[in-house]
């Protein structure tokens, strides 16, 4: 953790900011549209700054905000920012900035300097104390290591089907403090639960990795959300941290994946889904989305609806605004039926697909030459 006010932004952190940035710049005006107040909340805020003069995360929430005001939408939206900070000097620091913020019509913007359990327990209290329902709520959660952060207090956010979350997850700090006993307490709030402790006698392989975010994962639907995506922020190699984004309802989930999509690191880190399997951006493979389908509902007739409620899930990396061009291939490859077939494109309301294996294609001029299945993995 950095011991001064401010310190220097590293690249992985510019590429958090810039999925956060990419989600808020379409999550404000989607919500915008069904509700009249938003709550936006920075557990862990720090200066709002760096060393360099970059924004940080309180700075790009705002920033998102005034680009829709600017530009005639959230018009009589309500929104309240809060934003917490246990270190005393940075929470002033950051007062001074957003109070020298432009002002932004129907915003508030609150500077708490306090630990995050406490002030978000605060603030849960306070709605159920008047009875009301949380507004529609993003609420970045991105802790210095892994202490201050509890699966109960995610988890009462989390039963309100409107809010979100967008949680670091820091495997290196557990990796090297699973063993030390003053971590024992803060890693079971973290999980949730004593299963964590099943690591101890992993070692240090994936498999302790991979256990440790599926575990992440299960408690997060456990207590709620919904769908949970995760994805890993690599540099040099070496994983750094995994983002988790939790929300109750899959255009949310349609929204994030979307956004990760677009960051496009050109540097030395990379974006992995899940923990596996690399996110290429740059030459990435879209025909393993048509092998996901076929995979999923077979060579048996289904609705795009389903098809559709599929890709905007969490069950796959891809995102529904690549889905079309994909079908495209496949019925151009004869490895999907559209029925009705006369209907142009793909109208989810009109159109049920099946997709095809490759052994039922009708022979035809363009498949001369034996060109290979989209199932094949080695197909470009």
């Amino acid at each position: 953790m950095p011991k001064s006010v401010l310190w220097n932004r590293d690249e992985q952190t510019e590429c958090k900011h810039k999925v956060l940035e990419c989600y808020l710049d379409g999550w404000f005006p989607i919500l915008g549209t069904q509700a009249k107040r938003l709550l936006f909340v920075d557990g862990f805020s720090g200066p709002g700054e760096y060393d360099g003069g970059e924004p940080g995360s309180p700075i790009v929430a705002l920033d998102s905000v005034k680009r829709h005001k600017d530009a005639g939408r959230l018009k009589d939206v309500e929104i309240d920012f809060v934003f917490v900070e246990k270190d005393s000097d940075r929470a002033q620091h950051l007062r001074r900035l957003v109070s020298g913020y432009p002002c932004l019509p129907d915003t508030r913007r609150t500077v708490l300097n306090g630990e995050f359990d406490s002030r978000v327990t605060d603030i849960l209290n306070d709605f159920e104390k008047r009875n009301r329902l949380l507004d529609p709520s993003f609420f970045m959660i991105d802790p210095f290591g892994v202490k201050g952060n509890r699966i109960d207090i995610l988890g009462r956010i989390l039963k309100n089907r409107r809010s979100e979350l967008f949680i670091s997850f820091m495997y290196e700090p557990i990796r090297r403090f699973k063993q030390q006993p003053e971590f024992e307490k803060p890693l079971t709030d973290l999980f949730g639960t004593e299963e964590w402790k099943r690591v101890l006698d992993m070692g240090e392989t994936g498999e302790s990795k991979r256990f440790l975010h599926s575990l992440f994962s299960k408690q997060l639907k456990r207590h709620g959300a919904k769908f949970v995506v995760p994805f890993e922020i690599w540099k040099r190699g070496r994983h750094v941290y995994t983002m988790y984004f939790c929300t109750g309802h899959p255009k949310g989930c349609n929204l994030m994946k979307e956004s990760i999509w677009k960051v496009d690191p050109r540097g030395t880190f990379e974006l992995r889904a899940h923990t596996d399997q690399r996110l290429d951006l740059f030459d990435p493979d879209m025909m393993a989305l048509g092998r996901e389908l076929r995979k999923q509902f077979g060579d048996q007739s289904t609705p795009m609806t389903r098809v559709e409620q599929f890709v905007m899930s969490d069950q796959t990396v891809f995102h529904l605004g690549q889905l079309r061009s994909v079908l495209q291939r496949m019925l151009d490859d004869d490895l999907l039926e559209k029925s009705p077939s006369h209907v142009r494109q793909f109208p989810a309301e009109r159109v049920s697909v099946r997709f095809l294996d490759g052994s039922e294609r009708r022979p035809r001029s363009s498949h001369v030459g034996g060109g290979r299945s989209l199932f094949d993995r080695t197909n470009p």
